[in-house]
């Protein structure tokens, strides 16, 4: 094995017990939607951390999952990128999927997740549904949160131990 693209994905496959040809296929399908079939025999380790995240991505859905765990997705990506997986993770969710992913970037969040958790330190600050928390949480000022960050730094506060959502 040389940790290539289609290595890595061949074994991440086989331990969905897919076989290698609906793997190769399913990364180049993939690879196309990405618009980055030029990686397909690239070593991994060549690839820059941006690409190496999506290349992660697409190995994480290789096999079709239903359900999809996924920590801080858009780390080390360009602003092209983001908007490239969020469209992806958009998608995925409207295919009746179940996506978690934790983030400290609240409008990811916000355009992304139906319920959200805030944790600090372990212990649950805030647990619901996004549009409802969004148009009716009270601030600790006895205002009304105008977004997600506004109820992440009323709960979370000034402290520099943040936790993810």
């Amino acid at each position: 094995m040389q940790n290539t693209v289609l290595d890595i994905s061949e074994y991440y496959g086989a331990l969905k017990l897919m076989p290698k040809e609906q793997a190769r296929e399913r990364l180049s399908q993939l690879l196309k939607e990405f618009n980055m079939e030029e990686y397909f025999d690239m070593k991994v380790k060549n690839l820059s951390k941006g690409n190496r995240q999506k290349i992660q991505f697409i190995i994480s859905i290789l096999h079709d999952p239903e359900f999809i765990i996924l920590d801080e997705p858009f780390s080390g990506l360009d602003p092209l990128s983001v908007e490239e997986l969020e469209k992806a993770i958009l998608k995925l969710k409207s295919q009746g999927k179940t996506i978690i992913f934790s983030s400290h970037i609240m409008s990811h969040v916000e355009t992304l997740c139906d319920d959200i958790l805030i944790l600090n330190k372990g212990n649950a600050l805030v647990y619901g549904n996004l549009k409802e928390l969004s148009s009716n949480y009270v601030l600790s000022d006895g205002s009304i949160a105008q977004n997600l960050n506004d109820i992440f730094v009323d709960k979370v506060g000034g402290t520099n131990e943040q936790d993810e959502i």
